[in-house]
């Protein structure tokens, strides 16, 4: 019985390793070539696997791309962050974290994302996968909102919802990619952004 656990967990590991495989080969191409010029079986030789294999482990081109989406969406960089925000006290601490959180995600998915939202008004595929990637951001940064809200440290005149509001401009995704279409370095845009977070969220002088 143990043996038999054992290969099983080998073989699903060995199954994750030839999805992540095939997904970073996805991205790569599709980055580089365009969606529409990418082809499964050119993903399938750029993974170093069989045309099947893509098919039965992620599926077709629009599952590729969503799976790009959902991996995006389960960032363990994301999920760390936002675990730590919810033990904070200290909304400027909080906004530090979260421009930071996010600008390492947006560094580490940018070739995605760029597909994403270069490419979302486009193909239907790509428009579903992108709404994906904006519903879980929205709803982390939601998350944190509702964190800041709940230390009664901000501005007293702010609603939940203005809070939420001001947190997706400042982390959203086009924050971000006004700051890389700027060329600001990834650790200086998160300076900048938490600053102004904070300078619309805190009261004067607590930042």
């Amino acid at each position: 019985m143990a043996s038999r656990t054992y290969t099983s967990t080998v073989r699903e590991r060995h199954a994750e390793d030839t999805r992540r495989t095939i997904l970073d080969a996805a991205a790569k191409l599709f980055a580089e070539q365009g969606y529409a010029h990418t082809s499964v079986a050119q993903v399938a030789a750029a993974a170093g696997v069989a045309l099947n294999t893509v098919y039965a482990s992620v599926g077709g081109k629009s599952a590729l791309v969503l799976a790009l989406a959902e991996q995006g969406a389960d960032d363990s960089t994301a999920i760390e962050t936002v675990n730590r925000i919810t033990a904070l006290d200290d909304p400027a601490e909080i906004l530090r974290l979260t421009a930071h959180g996010t600008g390492q995600v947006r560094r580490k998915r940018q070739r995605t994302l760029a597909l994403l939202f270069e490419n979302r008004y486009a193909d239907t595929d790509i428009a579903a996968a992108a709404d994906l990637a904006i519903r879980s951001t929205r709803s982390r940064l939601d998350t944190v909102a509702a964190r800041l809200f709940d230390t009664g440290k901000l501005r007293p005149e702010l609603t939940l919802e203005q809070v939420e509001q001001t947190l997706w401009f400042y982390f959203g995704f086009e924050a971000w990619r006004s700051a890389r279409e700027l060329r600001w370095d990834w650790d200086d845009a998160a300076e900048w952004l938490a600053t102004q977070a904070s300078r619309a969220l805190l009261p004067d002088k607590a930042w």
